[in-house]
């Protein structure tokens, strides 16, 4: 037996580029403004379950119709700059360029050319079996991921999203699947006189970076599908919660520097962007 109930998760995000660090802006000196995002709502269509959710987490957990996603640190997010990374751990920049090439990279030691953010889940109710457990999914009934997005600057962002600060259940999603004019792709990570690929990204070792495969999947991966004969989910759900818990949802966005789509093509742009997810109460042994 299912009970299922939804959830809006909306975050606003205002981009926009400010000033070129050179004569042009290349991939890896992309400057937008600072992201800003909203609230996270929640929703549910079944009495006796809600979807509880707050900015503050433990003995502070208070739940709101509307909760602000707080930034996590106090780095100035004034700029969004170009990063890359694997995990979600480590993210790594370019400081300078030679000859348009992105070659020196160090590890960033705060959060000022990224945005993180943070809220607190909990789906809560009574009368259910033990076991039972509520799986979350990607959203887009309401054709709202994306929608006011402004130019190509989706096709080189990235949405990370971290379940109860594990590092194995992140999640790194690509907004759209739609690319740049060829004219406007920029391949200039070059790592050891090799050039990576659309398919790459940069990972960190402790002393350096090495190419590794871009861990980035489709929004629809994850995504609740709506059709005429029902309800078709994906084969994983994002993450997994035990009724009760509290767990924090860490969320990041950021430019992927190794994109070929992060260049002049995203300077200027903007999008809002909104997040919702959808989820399934499954009793042990129904699926």
């Amino acid at each position: 037996m299912r009970h299922v109930w939804k959830t809006g998760f909306q975050i606003l995000t205002a981009v926009a580029a400010v000033t070129a660090l050179t004569s042009a802006t290349y991939a890896w000196f992309t400057t937008n403004r600072q992201v800003s995002t909203s609230t996270a709502s929640a929703r549910t269509g079944t009495e006796s379950l809600t979807l509880e959710v707050s900015s503050s987490g433990g003995s502070a957990f208070r739940n709101q119709s509307n909760a602000p996603i707080t930034q996590v640190n106090e780095a100035d997010a004034s700029k969004l700059l170009p990063v890359s990374t694997a995990d979600l751990v480590n993210f790594v920049y370019s400081p300078s360029t030679v000859d348009d090439q992105a070659v020196h990279f160090e590890k960033l030691d705060s959060e000022r050319y990224y945005y993180h953010g943070r809220i607190y889940l909990r789906a809560a109710g009574e009368g259910f079996p033990s076991g039972s457990r509520l799986e979350l999914y990607l959203d887009q009934s309401d054709g709202v991921l994306g929608e006011a997005a402004d130019g190509q600057l989706l096709s080189a962002s990235r949405l990370g999203l971290v379940f109860d600060e594990d590092p194995a259940s992140a999640r790194i999603l690509r907004f759209t699947e739609t690319e740049s004019p060829a004219s406007e792709q920029v391949y200039n990570t070059v790592i050891d006189g090799r050039t990576l690929g659309k398919d790459q990204v940069l990972s960190w070792t402790g002393t350096g970076v090495l190419p590794a495969a871009d861990p980035s999947v489709p929004v629809t991966d994850y995504t609740a599908a709506f059709t005429s004969d029902g309800l078709n989910l994906p084969e994983q759900p994002l993450f997994t919660m035990e009724l009760g818990v509290i767990y924090p949802l860490d969320v990041y966005f950021y430019l992927e520097g190794c994109d070929p789509d992060c260049s002049d093509s995203v300077s200027y742009d903007g999008a809002d962007i909104h997040l919702a997810f959808y989820g399934v109460l499954s009793e042990e042994g129904s699926r």
